[in-house]
C-alpha cells in the first residue's frame, strides 16, 4: 500500500490525526448542531458491547398499597408478581461514512496549513453527508432496512398483522385480528381526526368531511381543534401513565409558526425557551415544555397523492425514556486509510454502530393529520 507522504507524515499518521482531532468534532456536530432531540440524546448517550441493545421495561406492579388500619390485604388480593419488568431488545446497525482523498490532493499537502485546509474541508463535507442521512431518517414513519430506529416507528402504532406488531421484541396490544388498540402499557397514544371534532362534530373543516385538521380549524379558539387545545391534549396523553410532562415537543416549521402566533396573542412575557437557547437552538416554551421546529418531519411526510400537505405531525416526547446507544469500538471511529486498487483515491471509513431505543412507549404521544405544506420554507 502506498503511503501518503506529507512532510514526512505517512497514511498511518494522517489516519491518527483525523481520528484524534476531527472525529470528536464530527460526532459533536452531527448530534448537536442542527437537531435539539439528537443533541439531548447525544448528551446522555450510553455504551453497549453486546450483539443486541437490551433495556429494562417496567410492565407490572409488584406490590399493593391500602389505606386504613388493615394489616392485611383481606381475601381479595392479587399475589405478588416476581417479575415486574421485562426487557426490550433492539438490534444495533452500522452507519458508515467515507472520507476520501485523491492522489492529487495528497500531493498538495506540503505544509501543516495545507493539511488543515484540505482535511478540514473533507471532514466538513463528510459531516454534512452523515448529518443528512441521520436527520432524514430521524422522523421516518416506517422502519427502514438496516437503519436507526426512527421516532415515527418508536412512538406510533405499528401496522401489520398480530405477528408483526412488535417494537423491541414486545408485542403491541391488538384486538386479535391484528388491528391496533389504544390500551396496553407498550402502546403509544396516537391522536388523529377521530380524536378531534369541530362544532359540527365531524372532525372536519367547515362541516365537510376531510382527511386533516385545516389551518382555519387550528386557529379557531371555539373548536377543540384549536392548536393550543391540540397541544394540551397531546401533553395530557403523554403524561397519562407516569404523570410526567413531556420535555420536548417537535413539529414542522409551519405548525411551529402557527403555535408561536397563537401563543403571542395569549401569553405575556417571553415565549422563548431558556434551555433551547443555552443549547444553541431557537425554541418556544409552553407550560414549561420546549417546542422546536424540525423540517425533517416534513421530509418524512407524504409528498404525493391525497396526503400532500396533510401528513403533518406533532411529537410529544419524554427524553427520559429515550436513549442513544453506541458501541465503544465504533462511536464515530475512523479506520486506517488505504488506497483504492481501482482509482487514485485514498479511503478512510468512519464507523458508527448503535441505535436509538425507547424504554416506555406510553410516555410519549403523536398527533397526526395536521395541515403542513411541504413547500413551506
Amino acid at each position: 500500500m502506498s503511503n501518503i507522504v506529507v512532510s514526512g507524515v505517512g497514511s498511518a499518521s494522517l489516519s491518527a490525526l483525523i481520528q484524534q482531532y476531527y472525529m470528536p468534532v464530527l460526532y459533536d456536530n452531527i448530534f448537536k448542531k442542527s437537531h435539539p432531540l439528537l443533541a439531548i440524546l447525544k448528551g446522555k448517550a450510553k455504551t453497549f458491547n453486546g450483539r443486541e441493545i437490551v433495556v429494562p421495561v417496567e410492565s407490572a406492579e409488584g406490590g399493593a398499597s391500602v389505606f386504613g388500619d388493615q394489616h392485611g390485604l383481606g381475601s381479595a388480593y392479587t399475589p405478588a408478581k416476581a417479575d415486574i419488568a421485562q426487557t426490550a431488545s433492539f438490534k444495533p446497525t452500522m452507519l458508515t461514512g467515507h472520507f476520501l482523498l485523491t492522489k492529487e490532493e495528497t500531493l498538495l499537502m506540503n505544509s501543516p496549513q495545507a493539511i488543515k485546509n484540505i482535511v478540514g474541508a473533507k471532514v466538513s463535507n463528510l459531516q454534512k453527508s452523515l448529518e443528512k442521512v441521520v436527520a432524514e431518517n430521524l422522523f421516518a414513519t416506517t422502519l427502514g432496512t438496516d437503519k436507526f430506529n426512527p421516532i415515527g416507528y418508536l412512538v406510533d402504532k405499528v401496522s401489520g398483522n398480530s405477528q408483526d406488531v412488535t417494537v423491541g421484541g414486545i408485542q403491541i396490544t391488538t384486538n386479535g385480528s391484528g388491528a391496533y388498540t389504544a390500551g396496553g402499557f407498550w402502546n403509544s397514544p396516537v391522536l388523529g381526526l377521530a380524536d378531534f371534532s369541530d362544532a359540527t362534530g365531524d372532525g372536519a373543516d367547515s362541516g365537510t368531511a376531510v382527511d386533516h385538521l385545516a389551518e382555519s380549524d387550528m386557529q379557531d379558539p371555539s373548536k377543540n381543534t384549536y392548536i393550543l387545545r391540540v397541544l394540551a391534549r397531546g401533553i395530557a396523553n403523554a403524561k397519562s401513565q407516569t404523570g410526567e410532562n413531556p420535555d420536548l415537543i417537535v413539529c414542522p416549521q409551519y405548525i411551529y409558526d402557527l403555535i408561536e402566533s397563537e401563543l403571542g396573542e395569549h401569553k405575556r412575557g417571553s415565549l422563548e425557551s431558556d434551555r433551547m437557547a443555552k443549547m444553541g437552538f431557537v425554541g418556544l416554551s409552553y407550560r414549561g415544555i420546549d417546542i422546536v421546529a424540525d423540517q425533517d418531519i416534513v421530509t418524512a411526510q407524504a409528498t404525493t397523492g391525497d396526503d400532500l400537505n396533510v401528513d403533518g405531525r406533532i411529537y410529544f416526547l419524554n427524553t427520559n425514556y429515550m436513549h442513544m446507544f453506541f458501541n465503544s469500538g465504533a462511536k464515530f471511529t475512523a479506520s486506517d486509510m488505504i488506497e483504492d486498487t481501482k482509482s487514485n483515491t485514498f479511503v478512510q471509513k468512519v464507523h458508527t454502530y448503535g441505535n436509538m431505543v425507547i424504554t416506555n412507549r406510553k410516555a410519549h404521544c403523536v398527533v397526526k393529520n395536521l395541515y403542513s405544506p411541504v413547500d413551506y420554507a
